[in-house]
């Protein structure tokens, strides 16, 4: 199934860098503690990402990897004192730059609560036989690997950028890294699917006489490589020294006190949990390392100041604190809020306009439709997707930060009557093709997850468009019904597969199989939503 998708960007490095020294002057002038400490995670992290685009783009920089290295000590001095110390402060690398490079999202940053003090932790428990060598896989092992290095007192990380099919990736290593005294150390975040990556790098070096004991992997979390891996690779993550980095939760409840975690089985569902300082309840969720979480605290207030969503305290440290709601329910069997809804997904259009090429192209849509329909329904009812041109929807698009979860459980309703909108944040941005979407995508989303009738659907558009002040495209809400189906068609069935726990594996089944049955029944009577000459409102 297609589900997940790369965001990148394309930026200037020299005005990333001129961001970076202007970030490094305001971190000099801030009092010690866990927020000066989160922006010096946050400036690594920029570093590190910064690093990746170059390397991609021009190979090895031995300026940025020294910078990056620098900024890593820093940020194990400041764990290291309890946030009260970080040292001297790295000046930016005057190098010659390329004009542009594409920085990939450090995913484990943005979704996945991956730490690079968890790495600190988890390189000093590693047995080494001989002088450390580490490994960085980008993107995110970029950053990881500086960490890594610099716990160790190993020299600055090589990186390596794993190429070629997603399930059996290859590297190429510089040769002059081989020497039969030292124990390499390869990093990254998963594994994932496959674990193809860690599986490459390792191959490269066993191929040219490293022997086994001498290669040790950090990994994100104590899983082993999913149900893509091969078999050798598979017998060598379990043969192998491996030590996960993963998440400690105690600089929070040094803060907050005892933590009740409240996520579900989901292995895809963002870390969250319930805190009781002083009685009150707070909901603590991970919203982003740096700037990632910072822009998620933005979203937040901005909705909350227009009624949609509980009131956010802060970030500490990629967490969003908000006030917990112990008065609102969810919604009862036959609540269908359908111009709340409506209003809703209007005013978070004309909120937050996205940029071109913030998400997934009609073109890539299309694609993901395909695909999902023949691996699931076959290849006549994945046909039927080719009514729709790619080229005349995009030219409806208008790309927001679309919500992209509409589901019924992720409302709740208020004793006064409000209506709350829960993980409302950062589903555009999320670890998936969907990405920025025109606010159909989220009408779509309304009509399937609550099963709409025809003058529902009437209503809901009305209030869109009203609260937007622009009006819904037929032709791409149509098409977007298909393929806000098929996509989490897709999603269910990946979960599924992915899930340990029984209940949730097969709760995420019973969803996939709605999606399906919601997608078979659009595409067979043809009625998506109203054809191109229907007026959406009266």
């Amino acid at each position: 199934m297609l589900v997940f998708g790369d965001h990148c960007e394309i930026a200037s490095p020299s005005e990333r860098l001129r961001a970076m020294s202007r970030d490094l002057t305001a971190l000099a002038a801030t009092p010690s503690g866990i927020e000066r400490h989160a922006l010096m995670v946050g400036v690594l992290i920029d570093a590190g990402q910064l690093q990746q685009g170059v390397e991609d783009a021009a190979g090895p920089s031995a300026a940025f990897s020294r910078f990056l290295y620098q900024l890593a000590q820093c940020v194990i001095r400041s764990w290291d004192s309890s946030f009260g110390e970080i040292g001297s402060l790295p000046l930016v690398p005057e190098v010659v730059l390329p004009a542009s490079v594409e920085l990939k999202m450090p995913e484990g940053f943005a979704f996945y609560a991956v730490y690079p003090e968890d790495y600190i932790e988890a390189a000093r428990r590693l047995k080494l036989v001989g002088a450390p060598r580490v490994i960085g896989i980008r993107s995110i092992g970029t950053t990881l690997g500086a960490v890594t290095a610099a716990a160790l007192g190993a020299p600055p990380p090589v990186t390596v950028r794993p190429v070629g099919d997603p399930f059996a990736r290859q590297v190429e290593l510089p040769e002059e890294i081989v020497d039969e005294t030292v124990h390499y150390v390869v990093v990254d975040e998963g594994p994932g699917l496959s674990g193809s990556s860690f599986g490459a790098v390792a191959d490269w070096l066993e191929e040219r006489g490293v022997p086994l004991e001498r290669i040790a992997f950090l990994p994100s979390h104590g899983g082993g490589p999913g149900r893509h891996a091969s078999a050798s690779h598979r017998e060598r993550w379990e043969a192998a020294q491996r030590v996960p980095a993963d998440f400690d939760a105690r600089f929070l409840s040094e803060l907050f006190g005892p933590l009740e975690p409240i996520s579900a089985g989901s292995p895809v569902e963002r870390l969250k949990f319930l805190a009781r300082p002083n009685g009150e309840r707070l909901l603590l969720k991970f919203a982003g390392l740096g700037s990632i979480g910072a822009d998620k605290l933005d979203i937040a207030r901005t909705l909350h100041a227009a009624g949609f969503t509980a009131e956010p305290l802060g970030l500490i440290h990629g967490f969003l604190v908000e006030r917990w709601c112990d008065d609102a329910l969810r919604l009862a069997a036959g609540d269908k809020p359908v111009r709340e809804m409506g209003e809703y997904i209007g005013i978070r259009a004309r909120l937050f306009p996205a940029p071109d090429g913030s998400g997934a192209t009609i073109a890539d849509l299309l694609a993901m439709c395909r695909r999902n329909l023949r691996l699931a329904l076959g290849e006549q009812v994945a046909s039927a997707i080719d009514r729709w041109n790619a080229a005349t929807l995009a030219l409806a698009v208008h790309r927001v930060r679309s919500d992209n979860k509409l589901d019924r459980d992720e409302w709740l309703r208020r004793p006064d009557g409000r209506l709350l909108k829960t993980d409302a944040l950062d589903h555009h941005q999320a670890h998936d093709l969907v990405g920025c979407q025109d606010m159909a995508w989220d009408i779509a989303g309304a009509i399937v997850e609550f099963a709409l009738s025809y003058d529902d659907i009437r209503q809901l558009i009305e209030a869109a468009e009203a609260a937007a002040g622009r009006r819904v495209n037929p032709d791409l809400l149509s098409f977007y019904r298909v393929a806000y189906c098929c996509f989490r068609l897709g999603a269910a069935r990946m979960v599924a597969e992915l899930c340990s726990d029984a209940a949730e594996r097969e709760r995420m089944s019973s969803r996939a199989m709605h999606y399906e049955t919601a997608v078979i029944s659009l595409l067979r009577h043809d009625y998506c939503c109203f054809t191109s000459q229907d007026s959406l409102v009266d």
